[in-house]
This record gives structure tokens, C-alpha cells and sequence, in this order.
């Protein structure tokens, strides 16, 4: 049976406008999609891999691979099927299967048999199509190969979003002074820190496609590609905070919250990560201290500051405080690590901005963590300072405005 569209449908509406606010239907092919298209038939073992996109009237492919069509109509397409699946969505033999046995894609070129697709979500929720193999014989897929078409779809959704912000970031160079300077930095940054894990994903990937690997060891190899995944996709999530941090667009849902009960929270979240590395990290928050804030970004702010004390100490610990200064309260992340420059204490606190420290080391990292944190400390009116000695550990101080009362 043909899917059935209903194009007034509010939801349709807003997943088509998320779609081409990406700017990417009929577009020129790009290396960054055929490749995911070619890792995705080696690893599926199929003659056609796909990245399709479901418009309107019509499926569009951003890139193919082993078909020469560039689109076809939407209701013969399986990817409108696949793109709402909750999991990867196998058909093993069209020819068989009610819902498609009279599609003309069955029935006439590319003579479709088997079909599996994994579905492309944004980070907001919208469905845009899937990433789909095709073969000319029954089969199914191993759940291997699921979980590798699941992350190769992911990192469809991770090149369209990193477009989309570059897009954002040269709208808004273009009013600033040093626009040419800040592109140069998130170009070589960005291209540095998707590289390494890219090429480990795409290393592993071939491995994965060889016959003779071993179930034991294509576990682990997925393994170390959802790591590598959630690093990148880690890194998109900060450039659009950043993005919208640039464009004064942060939404704050402010109440009133115990900042010493997030800072003992954030401590027991990291002591895993901290102790891996050798350190101690202790809370020093033990009385009530009460801010008007927004929740999920108060707690991505010590959340940044620990990951990034945590980063710069090869030893010795870290302390999270929380205290009241007469009408201010403070947020205190110290550590016993490096230290900052004086000369670079303005300068980390800027987009893709880095202590000589770091770019001396290649610590991984962009540089948007504390950017990101001020930014979010601005919105809700208050101010951060460093205070350091090269050498000698750092403390970030976040103030705030405080509040009276009782939660």
C-alpha cells in the first residue's frame, strides 16, 4: 500500500521546515556523504547504500551509492516507512511483503528485495529520512551491522548540523571585527578535533566489513565506535550552544534551586571520571545556598568547569564550592593543575579560544567550554573571574544574584 501523506499535518509542517532549514535538498554531492554512504554499503554488504531525504511529494538522495536515480516519488519510497521505525527497519524480501510488493521499485529498477534503513533524527526530534542499504536477495542484517548503520546515521545528522552552524557562525563574522580570525580558528579546530575520531570510526568501520572479524571483536570495535560517535556528536552539541550563545539566543526557565545540592551532585556524577585519573574531587557546599537560575544550564556550567578541571590536573584535586557573599552567591571549581597565564585568562573565555598551555600539549578540546559557561553566566546576569599561577592550580569563580528564603 502507498503511504498515505497528510501534508496540512502541523508535525509534517515543522519536520519539513527543519529539513530545508538545513539548506542541503539539491545540493551538489559532497565528500562528507558519499563516504558515509560507501562506509555504509562495506559494512552492510549491499550494492546500494543510500542517504535519503523525505521531502513533500518526493525522496531525495544526498548521496548513492550503486544508483543512478537522484530522487524518486515519495509515496514509493520505504524510507518515508523507515524514517518513523524506532529502530532499524528491515524489510528481508519486498517481493513478499504486503506493504511494498507492488512498488514499482520492486517491480521494475533498482529491483528491490532487501531494504533496511535507520532512521536520520535531528537534535531537536525531527525525522528526515533514513540511511538505507539495498540488496537484490533476501537477507537480514547481523546486529552488527544495525548498530553500525545506526551510528554512520547519526553522523548524517551531525555533518548536516555542523553545516548548519557554520552557516550561523559566518552570518554572524560578518559583524564582528575579527570575523576572518575567528572562522580561521573554528575551521582549523573543528577539522582537528573531527578528524582524529573520524578516522578511527572509518578504520574501524573497514575492519568491521571484513568477513573473517570475529563476533568478539566487532563488539569491541563498536564499542570504540559509540565512543568516537558520542565525541563528535559531544562537539556538535557545543558548537550549537555556542551558536546560539553567540546570537544572544539562550532560553533561561529560571526557579529557585540549592546550588550547594547541584555542586554535591555534580561531584558524585564525576567521582568515576575524576578517580580514573587519579584524583580526588570533594565537595566543600555544605550549607543551603540558594539562586535564581535555569536548571539544565547551572548544571551544564559545573558540569564544564569540573570536565575541564579534570582535564588540566594531572594530579592532586578538585573542589567544588558553593557559598553566599552577601547578596551574591558564589560557584568555585579549584583545582591543583596547571595554572593559567595571566596573558590567558581573557583569552580562554572566548569562542575556539585556547591556553598556550593546551595547544603546547594538543589537550583534546575546541575550545568552547568556557566560552559556553559565560555565556550562560551572562544570561542570568552574573560574572565569572580566574584566578591562577601557572604551575600552580586554578580556581573559576562563577557569581550569581543571590536569593532569600527557602526552596
Amino acid at each position: 500500500m502507498p503511504v498515505t501523506l497528510v501534508h496540512a499535518d502541523a508535525a509534517e509542517q515543522r519536520r519539513l521546515a527543519a529539513l530545508r532549514d538545513y539548506g542541503v535538498l539539491d545540493t551538489a554531492p559532497e565528500s562528507d556523504f558519499d563516504d558515509i554512504a560507501v562506509l555504509a554499503a562495506q559494512l552492510c554488504r549491499t550494492p546500494i547504500a543510500l542517504v535519503s531525504l523525505v521531502d513533500a511529494d518526493r525522496q531525495w538522495f544526498k548521496a548513492r551509492v550503486g544508483l543512478q536515480l537522484c530522487e524518486t516519488a515519495r509515496e514509493d519510497s520505504f524510507c518515508a516507512h523507515a524514517m518513523y521505525a524506532v529502530d532499524v527497519m528491515q524489510v528481508p524480501d519486498a517481493r513478499i511483503d504486503p506493504r511494498f510488493q507492488a512498488n514499482p521499485l520492486v517491480t521494475g529498477e533498482p529491483n528491490i528485495v532487501f531494504y533496511a534503513g535507520a532512521p536520520l533524527v535531528t537534535s531537536t526530534g525531527e525525522v528526515l529520512g533514513s540511511l538505507c542499504v539495498i540488496d537484490h536477495e533476501p537477507r537480514l542484517l547481523t546486529p552488527a551491522e544495525c548498530q553500525g548503520l545506526r551510528t554512520l546515521a547519526r553522523h548524517v545528522i551531525a555533518q548536516l548540523e555542523l553545516r548548519q552552524y557554520a552557516r550561523g557562525v559566518d552570518a554572524a563574522n560578518e559583524r564582528l571585527r575579527e570575523a576572518d580570525k575567528v572562522r580561521d580558528e573554528f575551521v582549523s579546530r573543528v577539522t582537528h578535533e573531527l578528524r582524529t575520531p573520524l578516522t578511527s570510526i572509518n578504520g574501524y568501520l573497514e575492519m568491521l566489513a571484513d568477513d573473517d572479524v570475529e563476533p568478539a571483536a566487532g563488539i569491541d570495535f563498536l564499542r570504540r565506535i559509540r565512543r568516537n560517535s558520542d565525541r563528535l556528536m559531544a562537539l556538535v552539541d557545543d558548537m550549537l550552544l555556542a551558536a546560539q550563545a553567540g546570537q544572544d539566543q539562550l532560553r533561561l526557565t529560571k526557579r529557585r534551586l540549592d546550588l550547594a545540592e547541584l555542586s554535591r551532585a555534580a561531584v558524585v556524577r564525576n567521582q568515576v571520571l575524576a578517580a580514573g585519573r587519579g584524583l580526588e574531587i570533594r565537595a566543600d557546599a555544605p550549607e543551603p545556598v540558594l539562586v535564581e537560575a535555569d536548571e539544565i544550564r547551572l548544571v551544564q556550567v559545573i558540569e564544564r568547569l569540573v570536565l575541564n578541571a579534570v582535564k588540566f590536573t594531572p594530579r592532586g584535586r578538585i573542589t567544588v564550592g558553593a557559598t553566599v557573599r552577601g547578596d551574591q552567591v558564589e560557584l568555585t571549581v579549584r583545582d591543583t593543575g596547571v595554572g593559567i597565564d595571566p596573558g590567558d585568562r581573557e583569552r580562554v573565555l572566548a569562542p575556539f579560544r585556547r591556553s598556550a598551555y593546551a595547544e603546547r600539549a594538543e589537550v583534546q578540546g575546541a575550545g568552547l567550554g568556557l566560552s559556553i559557561v559565560k555565556a550562560i553566566v551572562d544570561g542570568h546576569g552574573g560574572s565569572m573571574r580566574i584566578e591562577s599561577e601557572p604551575g600552580r592550580g586554578a580556581a573559576i569563580i562563577v557569581s550569581l544574584p543571590g536569593v532569600s528564603g527557602v526552596i
